[in-house]
């Protein structure tokens, strides 16, 4: 399928989803730890649904991204459902483990960190529960930093082109997932007034995250493209500020699970503006997945490891400074 075919439905299944928002009443309202401040259709991760049937119907893909897109579906029913009856968190859980699992089991795992100067870091029998919990992470990671608008399809578009570089020989796969993700930024966003508002709610989210898991995994594992070392930069923004978030807020005595406003977008949307958050945010972690691309040309596996964990303490002290000039 071209450009101008997949632009065409991607606009075409994001308006369809959009009018279901309208007809059924499916709508983000405003509260004290939200952002905006009118209500929002916020079912647009649906359109993902025929889109990525008709990527499977168009496309040749490997067996395992075929599985994984499969699981993908499964994953944005689930968030559709949690959009419109806001399941509890447990039975959420609980949902997301099937097919994290089924993942896990049939698809891929991780059974290495990496080989360092001669040596391999294997996990032997913990493979299994190390997965589903790196997976669990990531999308509880991606499902965090939906909260301001763009932040999440420019995050996702800056990972999906550096797996693109770094892997130019699956572009049937990148390039129509780009394409949507453009036109969903469009959207919400409100481009120009022409493309209505909307959000891609936990349907979108949720399987964003699980998706970028399992090409993780499949990448450094299964298909063994790229050194583990290297794809940790790919989401080395979500991932610090999923942990920052979670650290501040056991220092502060808070519920780990229960939301505030204190995410990095949060504060500098208050400081400067949406838009300058949105810039600053995007160019942290264009910065953090260009050293993935620095790393892979020098095979400097060990320094990688080395360097993020230094820029994790570097990104933590930022966030308290943050924190705590409010």
């Amino acid at each position: 399928m071209s450009f101008i075919y997949l632009t065409i439905l991607s606009i075409f299944l994001l308006y369809m989803a959009f009018k279901c928002s309208l007809r059924f009443e499916f709508y983000d309202l405003p509260d004290a730890i939200k952002i905006h401040t009118k209500k929002v259709p916020n079912i647009g991760g649906l359109a993902l649904i025929p889109y990525v049937l008709f990527m499977l119907y168009f496309y040749d893909y490997s067996s395992e991204i075929s599985a994984t897109m499969n699981l993908f579906l499964v994953v944005i029913v689930i968030g559709f459902i949690d959009d419109i009856k806001n399941i509890k968190p447990q039975i959420k859980l609980l949902s997301l483990f099937i097919p994290i699992y089924i993942f896990a089991k049939n698809v891929s795992i991780v059974n290495t960190l990496g080989l360092y100067n001669g040596y391999e870091i294997t996990l032997g029998p913990l493979g299994l529960i190390f997965t589903i919990l790196c997976i669990f992470l990531l999308i509880n990671a991606y499902n965090y930093i939906d909260g301001l608008d763009g932040l999440l399809a420019i995050n996702t578009i800056i990972t999906l082109l550096t797996f693109f570089i770094l892997i130019i020989s699956e572009k049937n796969f990148f390039f129509p997932l780009l394409i949507f993700l453009t036109i969903y930024f469009l959207f919400n966003i409100n481009f120009l007034g022409i493309f209505p508002k909307q959000f891609l709610g936990n349907s979108g989210s949720l399987a964003i995250g699980f998706l970028i898991s399992a090409l993780l995994i499949i990448y450094t594992q299964s298909e063994k493209l790229l050194h583990p070392s290297i794809i940790i930069w790919t989401v080395a923004f979500v991932v610090y500020e999923f942990l920052a978030i979670n650290i501040i807020r056991i220092k502060q005595g808070k519920n780990i699970f229960k939301r505030d406003l204190n995410f990095i977008f949060n504060i500098l949307d208050k400081k400067y503006s949406s838009i300058k958050s949105l810039v600053i945010c995007s160019t942290l972690h264009l910065f953090f997945c260009s050293m993935s691309i620095l790393i892979n040309f020098y095979d400097a596996y060990f320094l990688s490891i080395i360097l993020f964990i230094v820029f994790f303490l570097m990104y933590i002290a930022f966030r308290f400074k943050q924190i705590y000039s409010i």
